[in-house]
Parts: structure tokens; sequence; C-alpha cells
């Protein structure tokens, strides 16, 4: 349709021209015409279908992968939860300052 319109446009004809004169215009026999809106029309159906599935693939995806990071979200927040409770943080800086008192042997 649009390559119609810019044939109109450029051969100076009415914007109600039938098929058989934007053909004509265009170069090509009529049934020429019928012919490539025909592929036309099915490629851009089967190209919307396409990216209708693709969309609903990545859509699923998203949701798959929401579900994942707020599966793992939750499981870290419990362990930084089971760290304050059980105090590891403080045990883990004692443990530390104990280490560091030990005089080097020399050879």
């Amino acid at each position: 349709m649009i390559r119609a319109r810019q044939i109109q446009k450029a051969k100076g004809m009415r914007a109600d021209a039938d098929v058989g004169g934007i053909c004509e215009a265009a170069g090509v026999s009529r049934k020429t015409g019928y012919q490539w809106a025909e592929k036309f029309t099915q490629s851009s159906t089967e190209r919307q279908k396409e990216l209708e599935a693709k969309l609903a693939r990545l859509q699923a995806e998203h949701e798959k992968l929401k579900e994942d990071f707020d599966q793992v979200n939750f499981e870290n927040e419990g362990r930084k939860l089971a760290w304050e409770i059980h105090e590891v943080e403080e045990w883990l800086a004692s443990k530390k300052n104990t280490s560091g008192s030990k005089a080097k042997k020399k050879r």
C-alpha cells in the first residue's frame, strides 16, 4: 500500500486511482501487481506471527528469570540473616585478630 501511494504521488495520479492504473504506472501487469500484493501480505503476516511467537517466548523467559532471581535473592537474604543471628562476622573478626600475633621463625 505504501509503495502504491508512492507511485501514485510520483506519477501525479489521483488518490482514488484503481489497481490497473497503479500497476500500469509501476510498469507491471495487473496480474503481477496482485501477485506482489499477495506475496507481501503473506510475508508480513508470517513475519508478524513469528514476532508474536518470539515475544511470547521472551515474556515466558523473562518471567522464569524473575522467579529465579526472586528465589536467589530470598536465599541470599536468608544467609545474611543467619550470619547476623549466629554472629559469624564477629567470630571471623576474632579469628583474624588472634592469628597475626605469632612471631615468625628464623631459619
